[in-house]
């Protein structure tokens, strides 16, 4: 299971509001250092489960009903932050 917090202060990079679907473009360092993976029998850490700080991008789409939603996202293990 997992156990503990994932910290996140995304801040918007571009915005397209002319496009259609409009989009927003949207980067976070995803800090993961005090999120665990531990076994539920006895909280121990898993091994190699450890975290870090890393790149994460994601793009919202506006949806004709007026919505947000994000409809891609990934984290880049290869690029931290």
């Amino acid at each position: 299971m997992r156990t503990g917090t994932v910290k996140s202060d995304p801040t918007v990079t571009a915005v397209s509001l002319d496009a259609k679907p409009a989009t927003v473009e949207i980067q976070d360092c995803l800090d993961t250092t005090g999120y665990r993976l531990v076994y539920a029998k006895d909280k121990r850490v898993v091994p190699g489960s450890g975290g870090g700080k890393h790149l994460s991008t994601a793009t919202a789409t506006r949806y004709p009903d007026g919505r947000w939603l994000i409809n891609y996202g990934a984290t880049h293990r290869d690029q931290p932050c």
